[in-house]
């Protein structure tokens, strides 16, 4: 089952996002339904930027505990601004990195 989460929607009227405490109440939301064996969308529509701090939150803990491979299984992002986007694939290359370190000495 895929569970659609609007970002927008649990930060009204805010086109940017820069708190950290922000990105956790999206990545309980997330792990909640994950818990479930939902697939998660995460819809940024009208959300113009966020911090790496969001993005750790949102993807990179998700990426540093299981891979790359988790996210594109299980996580999906939708509506994003290019923004957005740099800041997520630069903490998706960052938190693999450091899942592929912790992997190689295990």
């Amino acid at each position: 089952m895929e569970t659609t989460i609007n970002i927008s929607s649990l930060f009204p009227g805010i086109a940017f996002l820069g708190a950290r405490a922000s990105g956790e109440i999206v990545r309980e939301i997330m792990e909640k339904e994950l818990e479930k064996d939902n697939t998660i969308i995460l819809d940024f529509s009208n959300i113009e930027d966020i911090t790496q701090g969001f993005g750790d939150e949102v993807i990179g803990i998700f990426v540093r505990a299981y891979g790359k491979d988790y996210l594109k299984d299980h996580i999906k992002v939708i509506n994003y601004s290019e923004d957005v986007k740099i800041v997520l694939n630069w903490v998706v290359s960052y938190s693999q990195r450091l899942y592929q370190e912790k992997k190689s000495s295990d």
